[in-house]
This record gives structure tokens, C-alpha cells and sequence, in this order.
């Protein structure tokens, strides 16, 4: 019986296998794995240029830049044709290193030798993206986005470039343009739910209310996970007076993100306003765990209690919030209008002749509106108010 002949590669030749089941663990998601068997390709062939470029892309996704760097400059002068090596170079020194001019000067060399520029301009795009520089983005991500090699990072791009043109419009106070930039974001990325929460927020601020509503239930329907979605989607909810829904909103995000900022004093106040006081000071009571300085938390506490009857501990909890900020005038308004309620005016003036020290034109203002304390206006102590 003959011996089977040997398949076993000779030591030399090992990193050619090593660096082939690198590249099946990233296809199949194993980063680790596929880190450690780059890393052991790399001590058998530490000169090769696919070793180098493969090593320091891993060595950059993990975080450890400046280890990737000489092996990524290695591997861009090894491989002066190689769009990939240099889009990974530019990419580290640009976007994780602070280092534009040296990723542009990267870029311009390999856009003068290479063939297949399309991955470049992608770079170039996130770059200028990074820089603010949305206009000339734009147009860096436009002459990729008929290339097949990255057409789909192109359309990505130009979809970050428009949200985040839109983020700066919106806090310049451009709404409709703001709005049409999240649109064509959208438009461009449709399983992104970003810029459908965007679009909410700005057409909440707009007043109007359905609509954002809508976005909001767009962004979910795109990713039913979207913790922020579903907070504004409560909240508008709330705004429009669906108390119910804005629980069940409420509700299936804290069973998402139980440790989500706010989402138990925004359910507690709900609650406050369906008479579920006992829930309502529960959620308060663990939100207050959580952050024991959460002001607008000691104030609906404080009116929990005191519609439950306990006005003593509402007093406490009203107090408490005014300790914490003077200038909360939610909790001055709970408090005076508590003391007005007991006929204990000597309290009541001087809570607000203190608010009125911090904010004169504020504290008229609450007077003016609430027909609770209105009944004190005729009162001569309480002139100085008007």
C-alpha cells in the first residue's frame, strides 16, 4: 500500500493559510479569531504585504491605532497600487489619529497611481464630512456612487453627510431646511431609522405634533429598538394627550432599556395625570435611586403626595427640589400653591417673594396664569407681584 503524499505546507508557506482563515473568521463575524490568526501570520511573514495590510486594518478596527499605523505605512509602500491599503492608511491618520493633512497627502498620491478610485473618494468624503464640509462631501461621495466597488459606502455617506448637515441646520434654527436634509437622508438610507428621529424632533418644535408622531413611528418601524424614538414618540404622545399610549410607549422601553435617562419620571407624571398616583410615586421613588439630584423628580414627587394626601411628605419633597435649584419654578409654583391652599400666606410670600428676586417677569407670569394663586392677588402683601 503506497503512503498518501503529504499536504502539509512547509513552515514558510503557513502564513498563506493563516491569513486565508483570518479572512473566513471576518466573513463569519469572529473578529477576535480572526485577529489572532493575522497576529500569528504576521510573526511568520512580518515583511509580506497582505500580512501587513491585513494585520494593521485589524489592529486599527480593534482600536489600537498607533500599532496599526506602521503597519499600514509598510503595507502602502509595499503596495503602491492598492486602493485598499491606501484608504485604510488615510482612514487611521484622518479619521482616529487627528491627522488630516497626512491622510489627504495619502490620498492624493494613491488617486494619482491607482485605477479604482472609488474607495478614495469615500475616504475623502468622510474627511471633509468630519470637517464640516458638507458641500465638497457631498461631491467626494457623488464620484463614487456609480462605481459597484462602493457604491453602497457612497450612498452612506452622502446619507450621513445630509443628517448631520441637518443636525447644524436645526440648531441654527433653519428648520425647513434642516427638514429637507433629513428627508433625503432618509431617502437615501431607508432601513436608517436616525433621520426619521430627527425629522420628529424639528417638526415637534414646529408644532407639529402628528407629524413627528409619525416620524417617530417611522424611525421604529425601521428599527423597533430605537431607545430615542421611542422616549419622543412618549413624549409626544404625552403632549397630545394620549395618556395611554405614552404609558405603553413608555413601557416597552424601559422593558428595551431599563437604565434609559428620565423614561421613569416621564412615565410618573403620565401616571400623575391619570390619578395612578401610587405608580406614579413608585417610578419617582426609583428614578430618585438612580439620581438622587433629579430636581423635576422631587417635584412631581412632591405633588404626588400631596394629591395622595400626604401633604407633609409633599411639603418635604417640594423643598427638596428648591434646595437643589432655587430657579426651578415648577417646584416654587407647587409650593406656593400649596400654602395658599393651607392659608399659610406668610409661607406662601415668601416663596414668592423670593422667586420674584430671581425672576421677576416669570414669577408675575405664574401668578397671572394659575387660578390657584390668582385668589391671593387682591391681597396687599401680594402687590408686588403686579
Amino acid at each position: 500500500m503506497s503512503e498518501t503524499p503529504s499536504k502539509i505546507l512547509p513552515l514558510t508557506q503557513r502564513w498563506r493559510l493563516l491569513l486565508n482563515q483570518g479572512s473566513r473568521a471576518l466573513d463569519d463575524g469572529d473578529y477576535h479569531g480572526a485577529g489572532e490568526l493575522f497576529e500569528q501570520a504576521l510573526e511568520l511573514a512580518p515583511d509580506e504585504p497582505q500580512v501587513l495590510l491585513a494585520a494593521g486594518r485589524e489592529r486599527m478596527r480593534q482600536g489600537r491605532y498607533d500599532d496599526a499605523e506602521p503597519l499600514l505605512r509598510r503595507a502602502v509602500a509595499a503596495l503602491p497600487k492598492s486602493t485598499t491599503a491606501a484608504a485604510a492608511l488615510a482612514r487611521l491618520l484622518g479619521l482616529h489619529q487627528g491627522k488630516p493633512t497626512e491622510a489627504y497627502q495619502v490620498l492624493h498620491a494613491a488617486l494619482e497611481r491607482v485605477e479604482g478610485r472609488a474607495p478614495l473618494h469615500v475616504i475623502r468624503g468622510e474627511l471633509l464630512l468630519e470637517e464640516g464640509a458638507f458641500s465638497d462631501a457631498r461631491a467626494a461621495f457623488g464620484q463614487a456612487l456609480d462605481d459597484p466597488a462602493a457604491t453602497e459606502a457612497a450612498r452612506i455617506g452622502l446619507a450621513r453627510t445630509y443628517n448631520i448637515e441637518g443636525i447644524t441646520l436645526s440648531e441654527q434654527g433653519q428648520s425647513e431646511p434642516a427638514l429637507f436634509a433629513f428627508k433625503r437622508a432618509a431617502d437615501l438610507e431607508p432601513g436608517w431609522s436616525g433621520p426619521y428621529v430627527n425629522l420628529g424632533v424639528v417638526l415637534g418644535r414646529l408644532g407639529k405634533r402628528a407629524k413627528a408622531m409619525d416620524a417617530y413611528s417611522a424611525a421604529l418601524e425601521r428599527d423597533p429598538t430605537n431607545p430615542v424614538a421611542l422616549f419622543n414618540l412618549g413624549t409626544a404622545q404625552h403632549e397630545a394627550g394620549l395618556l395611554g399610549e405614552a404609558i405603553r410607549t413608555y413601557e416597552e422601553l424601559l422593558m428595551l432599556a431599563p437604565d434609559y435617562p428620565h423614561v421613569r419620571g416621564a412615565m410618573a407624571n403620565v401616571l400623575g395625570e391619570m390619578k395612578d398616583f401610587d405608580r406614579s410615586i413608585a417610578l419617582l421613588l426609583e428614578e430618585l435611586e438612580i439620581d438622587p439630584r433629579c430636581v423635576s423628580c422631587w417635584t412631581s414627587l412632591g405633588l404626588a403626595y400631596v394629591c395622595t394626601g400626604n401633604v407633609e411628605r409633599g411639603e418635604q419633597c417640594l423643598r427638596r427640589a428648591l434646595e437643589l435649584d432655587p430657579r426651578y419654578f415648577n417646584a416654587i409654583h407647587n409650593l406656593a400653591a400649596l400654602f395658599v391652599t393651607q392659608r399659610r400666606y406668610d409661607d406662601a410670600e415668601r416663596v414668592l417673594r423670593e422667586a420674584f428676586r430671581l425672576d421677576p417677569k416669570r414669577t408675575s407670569q405664574l401668578l397671572a396664569s394659575d387660578t390657584q394663586l390668582s385668589s391671593i392677588r387682591t391681597m396687599e402683601r401680594f402687590r408686588f407681584l403686579e
